[in-house]
C-alpha cells in the first residue's frame, strides 16, 4: 500500500513523464496500486532530460544532494582497482560499519580474493550475503531518523528507478544516502559503491569475507 505521500509522488512522476516523454498508453488508464508493479515509474527516469530529472525529484528532501550524486555518477570516467586497494576500501568500510554499530564482519577478518576463471559468480554468492547486508537492513531506519517519514518513504520509492541506473544496489543506496545522513556524515555506502565502480562485489559465507573481481565483466580489465 502506497503511503499519501509516495501516492503523491507517482502522480507527480507521471505527469513529469507525460510532458517531457508523451503519455503512456491509452488516456485515463489507473496508475498502477503498488510502486513495484510501476514499470514506467521504473524504467522511464533515465530517459529525461537533466532538468525533467531535476522536477522529478523535487518532491523529495535532500534532493539535491541525490541530484549531484547521479551526476557525479554518471560523469564519472570508468576505473578499475587493483585487489589491494579493494581490500583496503572494504576494510575501510566494515570499519565504519562497526563505528555506527552495525553487524559486520571484523574489519581485520581475513579477505580472500576469487578468481571468476576458476569460480562463477553465481556459485560464489550461491551461500553468501553481502557483508553489508545488515547495513542494507537499516538504512530505512536511518532515513526516518534523519528526514522522517518523507524520507523513509522516499528510500523506498527511489530504491528500484535507481537501481536501474546501473543494474547496481550498492549505486542506489550510495545516491539515496544523503536521506540517512547529514551533510558531512561519515559516508558509509561510500565503500561498497567504490567496489562496484571498481569492479568488486564482496560477500560474506560460513567461509568467511571475499571479493569477486568482476573487471572483465564490467569492461575494466586489471
Amino acid at each position: 500500500m502506497l503511503s499519501p505521500d509516495q501516492r503523491k509522488w507517482q502522480r507527480h512522476w507521471h505527469e513529469v513523464f507525460d510532458a517531457a516523454l508523451g503519455p503512456d498508453g491509452p488516456p485515463g488508464r489507473p496508475l498502477p496500486e503498488d510502486i513495484d508493479t510501476d514499470f514506467r515509474l521504473q524504467f522511464e527516469l533515465w530517459d529525461l532530460s537533466a532538468e525533467a530529472r531535476a522536477q522529478a525529484f523535487s518532491v523529495f528532501p535532500r534532493a539535491g544532494e541525490m541530484l549531484a550524486r547521479i551526476d557525479a555518477h554518471r560523469s564519472a570516467p570508468p576505473r578499475a582497482i587493483d585487489a589491494d586497494e579493494a581490500i583496503r576500501i572494504l576494510r575501510n568500510g566494515l570499519k565504519l560499519l562497526h563505528k555506527l554499530d552495525i553487524e559486520a564482519p571484523e574489519p581485520d577478518a581475513a579477505i580472500a580474493v576469487l578468481d571468476p576463471g576458476k569460480l562463477s559468480l553465481q556459485d560464489a554468492f550461491s551461500k553468501a550475503d553481502s557483508p553489508f547486508i545488515e547495513f542494507h537492513d537499516v538504512l530505512h531506519d536511518m532515513a526516518l531518523r534523519e528526514t522522517g517519514e518523507a524520507g523513509k518513504d522516499a528510500y523506498f520509492f527511489l530504491s528500484e528507478p535507481l537501481y536501474r541506473l546501473a543494474a547496481s544496489y550498492p549505486v542506489a543506496h550510495w545516491i539515496c544516502w544523503p536521506l540517512c545522513a547529514p551533510a558531512g556524515a561519515a559516508d558509509a555506502s561510500e565503500s561498497e559503491y567504490r567496489l562496484w565502480q571498481g569492479g568488486w562485489s564482496s560477500g560474506w559465507s560460513e567461509e568467511g569475507v571475499f571479493l569477486f573481481d568482476r573487471r572483465e565483466e564490467f569492461g575494466l580489465p586489471g
